[in-house]
C-alpha cells in the first residue's frame, strides 16, 4: 500500500498522488526531506500530489487521501485523522509597529497575514479576519513598516530574517510571545487502522530524522532564568537534597547494573505501579520536599528530578517514565561542567500537547558536583506571563 500524504506550504499543500509540486519554498522542501528520511526509516512508500490546502483536509475527511502535512492541530480533524508527533515547532509571536497599542487595544485592529497560511486560518477561527491577505511574509513585514496593517502573527525566527533581508529594523516593533504551534502529520483513521503500529513507528522516526532541535532564543532563555533560576539553585542547597545524595552516591555502580535498575523501574511502573521503586521513591522525605517545592508554582513547573553522580534518580517530584537519566542533555549539560545552569531544548508532550524546557543546575558538596537538580517548565506559560 502506498500513502498519499500533503504537505501544507504558505498557499499550497504537497498531497496524495502521482505528481510531486516543484514549486514548494525552503520549507516544504525541508519537510519533503524529513518525510523521505522517516519513509525510509518506517519502509513505507508514498506519493505527493498537490492542491490547495483546505481541499486538502476536505479530501482526508472524505477517505480520498491518507493525509496531509506540514498541519497544526485542529480539533475539527479529530473525528477523520490522527496528528502525529511534531516535524517542526513554530514560535508565533504578535509583532506591531509602536505606533499601534498592540493585541489588547480596544481599537479597532487591522490585521495582515500570509494567504493560506497556518496563521492566517487561525485568525479566521478567532474572528480575526485578516483585512490584508499577501503572498509572502516580507511583503506582511512592508505594510505594517508602512502602517497599512497594525498587527501581524508570525514565527519569531521568520520574521526577524525578514526584518533583516529588507534592512528593517526590527527594534521599532513591538513583540509578544503568543504560542508554541507543532506542525506534523493528519493520517487518516482509515490509512492508520490498515496499517497497525505505523503511526508509533512513525512517530519514533521523527527523532532519528529532525532536522535540528527546537532552542529557545537567547531573550526567551533570559526570561525563563529571570523568573525560576535563583529559586532552583537555593533549592539545590537544601542541606536535605545533599544528605540524599551523599547517601546515593557512596556506592559505585557499573552501567550495566544501572540499565537493568532502570528496565526494572519500567517494568514495575506497567505491572505494579503502586508497589514499584518510583512509588517508593517518590514517597521519601526528598521527594516530599520537592513536591512542595513546586506546588508553589502552580502550573508553571511540570516536574523536579534531583539526579545523583551517575544520573540516576535520587528524588522525584512526580513519577518519572525512567529510573536513570546519565545519557541525557539535562544531566550531562551540566553535571561536572563549568556552566552555573543548562537550559534544554524544547519538549513536545503528544497526549498533553504542553511543551516543557528542563533547567538544570548543579548541586555541590563545597566545590565538588555531587548531582543535578533539574526542573520542568511549562515554557508557554513561563513565556505568555509577566
Amino acid at each position: 500500500m502506498r500513502f498519499a500524504l500533503l504537505l501544507l506550504c504558505p498557499q499550497w499543500v504537497a498531497a496524495a498522488g502521482l505528481v510531486l509540486g516543484t514549486h514548494s519554498p525552503v520549507d516544504g522542501n525541508s519537510s519533503q526531506q524529513q518525510i523521505n528520511c522517516i519513509m525510509q526509516q518506517t519502509r513505507q512508500p508514498y506519493t505527493l500530489q498537490v492542491m490547495p490546502w483546505r481541499r486538502a483536509r476536505q479530501e482526508v475527511k472524505m477517505d480520498r487521501i491518507d493525509g496531509y502535512f506540514t498541519a497544526m492541530p485542529n480539533d475539527d480533524m479529530n473525528d477523520f485523522a490522527q496528528l502525529s508527533a511534531p516535524l517542526f515547532l513554530e514560535n508565533w509571536y504578535w509583532f506591531w509597529h509602536q505606533r499601534h497599542a498592540g493585541p489588547d487595544s480596544k481599537e479597532p485592529i487591522r490585521y495582515g497575514a500570509i494567504l493560506g497560511s497556518h496563521q492566517a486560518d487561525w485568525l479566521a477561527q478567532h474572528e480575526h479576519k485578516p483585512d490584508v491577505e499577501v503572498n509572502d511574509l516580507a511583503q506582511l513585514v512592508q505594510l505594517l513598516n508602512i502602517g497599512r496593517i497594525d498587527i501581524l502573527l508570525a514565527d519569531l525566527d521568520d520574521f526577524n530574517e525578514v526584518a533583516r533581508r529588507l534592512k528593517i529594523d526590527s527594534t521599532e516593533f513591538h513583540q509578544r510571545f503568543f504560542r508554541y504551534v507543532p506542525l506534523g502529520v493528519y493520517f487518516a483513521h482509515k490509512a492508520l487502522q490498515q496499517r497497525p503500529g505505523f503511526i508509533a513507528q512513525f512517530n519514533a522516526a521523527t527523532h532519528l530524522c529532525a532536522s535540528a532541535p527546537f532552542a529557545l532564543s537567547t531573550a526567551e532563555q533570559q526570561l525563563i532564568l529571570s523568573k525560576l533560576l535563583a529559586d532552583v539553585q537555593q533549592l539545590a542547597r537544601l542541606p536535605l537534597l545533599r544528605q540524599r545524595l551523599q547517601q546515593q552516591n557512596q556506592p559505585e555502580v557499573d552501567l550495566s547494573a544501572m540499565l537493568l535498575l532502570d528496565s526494572q523501574w519500567q517494568q514495575q511502573l506497567l505491572a505494579s505501579p503502586d508497589d514499584s521503586l518510583a512509588a517508593k521513591m517518590l514517597s521519601s522525605a526528598a521527594s516530599e520536599v520537592l513536591q512542595q517545592w513546586q506546588t508553589q508554582y502552580a502550573e508553571l513547573v511540570t516536574e523536579v528530578i534531583l539526579m545523583d553522580q551517575h544520573g540516576a534518580n535520587a528524588a522525584i517530584s512526580r513519577v518519572t517514565t525512567d529510573y536513570w537519566q546519565g545519557d541525557e542533555m539535562p544531566f550531562l549539560g551540566i553535571f561536572e561542567q563549568q556552566a552555573a545552569y543548562f537550559i534544554d531544548v524544547v519538549e513536545y508532550d503528544q497526549s498533553t500537547r504542553r511543551f516543557q524546557v528542563k533547567l538544570s543546575v548543579p548541586v555541590r558538596d563545597g566545590q565538588r558536583h555531587i548531582g543535578v537538580l533539574s526542573v520542568g517548565i511549562d515554557v508557554e506559560r513561563a513565556l505568555a506571563t509577566n
